[in-house]
């Protein structure tokens, strides 16, 4: 067993430095609000450019290894946070929007049970068969990030420390 689902595809994360991690994950903006003459409140961005900036947080007696991660290091994340994508009624497949952990991917129904499914092509998601009702697919992604920064913290007396990881997608 493992303290942490966590990975960071250059650092260690040594025993006891990584349990009860915590993710957020945000978007990046990359457009702007703007009004119309009409006073209409539009969103000018392009879909193609849409990243995720994240904090990750971790309270535990250690901190990571540091080997990798300085300030504009670029490292490989497998996340914690799931992202979730549908499967309308009638179809079977769905391509995940990032490339999905091993064993990450969790299609289920609406009522909450698992969906049998395969990975095909290249973050294919294919369902056994095609469902009435829409099925939702669940997935912790890999994101490649640049580090923003980092903070490293200790308790000398309480005999814990903490650790904050910034960084964004790429």
């Amino acid at each position: 067993m493992h303290e942490t689902d966590l990975i960071l595809g250059v650092a260690g994360l040594p025993p006891q430095s990584a349990r009860n991690c915590r993710q957020e994950l945000s978007p990046i903006p990359n457009g702007e609000f703007k009004k119309s003459l009409n006073g209409d409140l539009l969103f000018l961005a392009s879909n193609e450019r849409r990243r995720y900036r994240s904090v990750i947080s971790c309270s535990d007696t250690n901190v990571p290894t540091i080997e990798g991660i300085w300030i504009g290091s670029q490292i490989n994340v497998g996340c914690i946070q799931y992202l979730w994508q549908t499967v309308n009624a009638g179809e079977r497949r769905v391509r995940l929007i990032r490339p999905a952990v091993d064993g990450s991917v969790c299609p289920i129904n609406e009522v909450g049970d698992t969906v049998r499914f395969t990975m095909v092509d290249d973050g294919v998601v294919a369902l056994s068969f095609p469902h009435e009702e829409r099925v939702f697919v669940g997935f912790r992604p890999w994101l490649t990030m640049l580090v923003t920064n980092f903070i490293f913290e200790t308790n000398e007396w309480g005999l814990s420390g903490s650790w904050k990881l910034f960084l964004e997608e790429i």
